[in-house]
């Protein structure tokens, strides 16, 4: 026997997940898709900003899960690529 008034509630149910689905995780999965993307796209000579907000500039990219960012004359470090947040523009 169909009851209407169940099936109501179970759409109901099913939209408020499209709903939560919508504007929560598929957001953020293009978020993720871009910024690996752009992690793949880096080269030396990019001016970079990392998560922990230091400015500097690629001078080594081997292609592996680190690079090698400049921050003055002498100071090299190596950093992780997935630390690396955005491009820095002035």
């Amino acid at each position: 026997m169909f009851n209407p008034e169940i099936a109501i509630q179970v759409l109901l149910v099913l939209g408020v997940l499209a709903a939560a689905y919508l504007s929560l995780v598929w957001p953020q999965l293009k978020r993720r898709t871009e910024h690996r993307g752009f992690l793949a796209s880096l080269k030396v000579g990019d001016r970079v900003v990392t998560a922990g907000g230091l400015i500097g500039k690629i001078v080594k990219c081997d292609g592996g899960t680190s690079v090698q960012i400049e921050f003055s004359d002498s100071i090299r470090i190596e950093v992780l690529r997935n630390s690396i947040d955005s491009y820095f523009e002035r």
